[in-house]
């Protein structure tokens, strides 16, 4: 599938990250976690930034997080006008870390602070997808 908004913005897959992007393809949210000091790290790591162990292991996260806080984009790249305005928002995901993604399947005004959210799947293109997250009630 190719809906053309990602065009400027393709991720660089190297032989470090691409069981990320494979584990997105098939639909599973991982990251790499520290053997020694037991960290998760977002986005995934072949060093540990806490300890500097390079004994790290991928792992499959749950998915689910908490927004930390959001804002609306309205002036964005030529490449992402047909989906403006959007909501980007900082999510503190259950295993710990915290990271930036867009949130889809929910207004700027229906997303909250505090509010509980689901990753999903993207396809960019037949060999990348992406993901995102969506509110799990919008009554929070």
């Amino acid at each position: 599938m190719d809906n053309g908004w990602h065009k400027l913005f393709l991720p660089h897959i190297t032989a470090a990250n691409k069981p990320f992007w494979d584990n997105l393809k098939s639909g599973v949210f991982s990251t790499t976690q520290c053997k020694d000091c037991h960290k998760v790290t977002f986005p995934p790591q072949a060093m540990c930034p806490y300890c500097f162990s390079t004994a790290v292991a991928w792992v499959e996260l749950s998915g689910k997080g908490t927004v930390y806080t959001f804002t609306q984009n309205r002036v964005v790249p030529p490449a992402y006008i047909k989906q403006a305005p959007y909501v980007t928002a900082m999510i503190d995901i259950e295993e710990g870390p915290r990271l930036l993604a867009r949130i889809k399947n929910a207004t700027y005004e229906e997303v909250k602070i505090g509010q509980k959210v689901q990753v999903g799947f993207e396809p960019l293109t037949s060999e990348i997808t992406t993901y995102y997250f969506s509110p799990i009630d919008k009554e929070q």
